[in-house]
C-alpha cells in the first residue's frame, strides 16, 4: 500500500491487527509493518513463527529476509531494545539527546520535546522536571530561554541518557503503584517485585493547583490507576 495515499497508515494498520488477532498479545506485537514475535523457548519460538508466515502466506503478504532477525535475545523495537525481560531506550536515539545543542526558538523546543516526551516513562517526575520547558510552549508566551529552563534541558538530557532501564511486566504477578504530587505536577510509578516497569506524570492545570494536598495526592492516585 502506497504510504503517501490518506488514512493509509491507518488502512494498513487495521489490515495487520485484522491478519494477526488471534496472537496479538500472545506471541506478537505488530505496529505498522513492524512484527515482533516473543516466546520463552526457541522451540515455542518456531511454532509461531510458522504461525506467523502462514498468515502472511493466506493474506498475500510478504517480508524482506534482509529485514529480519530470527531467535534474538534482545532486539530494537520502535526505538527500544526488549529483551531478557528488560526494556531501555535505543542508545542511538540517546546519543542524539545527548548531543542536542540548547534550543534557540520555541520550534527547537518543540522538536527536543518531542522526542524527550517518547521515553518519558523511564524519567520519574518527567512532567515536574519539563515544566520549564512546557511553559516556553503555551500560545502567547514571549520567548526567553534564563537559567531555569537551561537547568531542567541539561537535567532532563542527564536522565533521558544515563542508560534508564525498565522491568517488562509480567501480568501473572501483582503491581505496586506509588504515587506523589508537588504544587503542580503529579506522578507516580509502577511497580514489580522492587523494580520499576514505567512512570506516569502530568502537570495540573490551574484549578487542580487550588487543590488542598489530600485532594492533589488523592488525583495522583486517579490518574495513575487510570493509565
Amino acid at each position: 500500500m502506497s504510504f503517501g495515499l490518506c488514512n493509509a497508515p491507518a488502512t494498513f494498520c487495521t489490515l495487520m491487527n485484522d491478519v494477526f488477532r488471534p496472537l496479538l498479545d500472545k506471541s506478537v506485537v505488530v505496529y505498522l509493518d513492524d512484527i515482533l514475535v516473543y516466546i520463552k523457548t526457541l522451540e515455542d519460538h518456531k511454532v509461531h513463527l510458522a504461525e506467523v508466515f502462514e498468515r502472511l502466506r493466506e493474506h498475500d503478504l510478504y517480508v524482506k529476509k534482509e529485514k529480519c532477525q530470527f531467535a534474538q535475545e534482545e532486539v530494537n523495537f520502535l526505538g527500544h531494545i526488549v529483551g531478557k525481560g528488560l526494556i531501555k531506550p535505543d542508545p542511538q536515539k540517546l546519543k542524539a539527546i545527548e548531543d542536542w545543542e540548547p534550543p534557540s526558538n520555541v520550534h527547537e523546543v518543540r522538536q527536543f520535546m518531542g522526542l524527550a516526551t517518547y521515553y518519558r516513562r523511564f524519567v520519574q517526575g518527567f512532567s515536574k522536571l519539563a515544566t520549564p520547558l512546557t511553559d516556553l510552549l503555551k500560545k502567547g508566551r514571549k520567548w526567553r530561554w534564563m537559567e531555569k529552563q537551561q537547568q531542567a534541558f541539561e537535567l532532563l538530557k542527564q536522565k533521558l541518557t544515563s542508560q534508564p532501564v525498565l522491568a517488562l511486566p509480567n501480568y501473572g504477578k501483582p503491581f505496586e503503584v506509588q504515587t506523589d504530587a508537588s504544587d503542580y505536577a503529579i506522578g507516580g510509578v509502577l511497580m514489580q517485585e522492587g523494580h520499576p516497569v514505567a512512570y506516569e506524570s502530568r502537570k495540573l492545570n490551574d484549578r487542580e493547583r487550588n487543590y488542598p494536598v489530600h485532594e492533589k495526592e488523592m488525583t495522583a492516585i486517579v490518574h495513575c490507576l487510570r493509565s
